[in-house]
């Protein structure tokens, strides 16, 4: 991980243009490949409703929002059937600066969700994302992921990759 890095949740007078800047920084590589995650475009509103759902955190170095990622309960109400099993956390909104990238950030940053959910009794944790996008999915297979679906939402223009992994040590 990169020096002098905090990780923290969100607070409500953090910054919430310079948290979607991260978004947008982030996700360009991805915009750059014709993958339209709602990331790559959001506005700063569209970042509040989504971080109001779940909890956010995000790494911060010397003042700047370095890394972000944000961690989800089922809800009854979610249209995929798979988030709204009990006992099941989702993430997403996860990124990284493209000039902190291969330091290790993204997975303390997935291992701070993975001891918050743990905490609150999580079971499991899903995410997903873009089948086109063959080196996150390889990723999160490393990470212990495995696929257990997929699903077109429709605000994207790609199918997406559903994955899971046992909390349950």
């Amino acid at each position: 991980m990169p020096p002098n890095v905090v990780i923290r949740v969100f607070r409500p007078e953090d910054d919430l243009t310079a948290l979607t800047n991260l978004l947008h920084a982030a996700y360009r590589p991805l915009a750059e490949l014709g993958l339209h995650f709602l990331a790559t475009h959001q506005t700063p509103d569209v970042t509040a409703r989504r971080i109001a759902r779940g909890a956010c955190f995000v790494a911060e170095q010397e003042g700047r929002f370095i890394g972000t990622i944000t961690i989800l309960p089922s809800t009854p109400e979610n249209s995929l059937p798979l988030y709204r099993e009990p006992g099941l956390f989702h993430f997403g909104q996860f990124g990284v600066r493209p000039d902190c990238k291969g330091r290790g950030l993204g997975r303390q940053l997935h291992a701070a969700i993975i001891e918050h959910a743990r905490s609150l009794g999580g079971k499991t944790m899903a995410l997903d994302t873009a089948a086109p996008a063959t080196h996150l999915i390889e990723m999160y297979r490393r990470w212990g992921y495995r696929e257990v679906g997929r699903t077109k939402w429709p605000e994207v223009n790609y199918e997406s990759v559903l994955m899971t992994k046992s909390l349950i040590e």
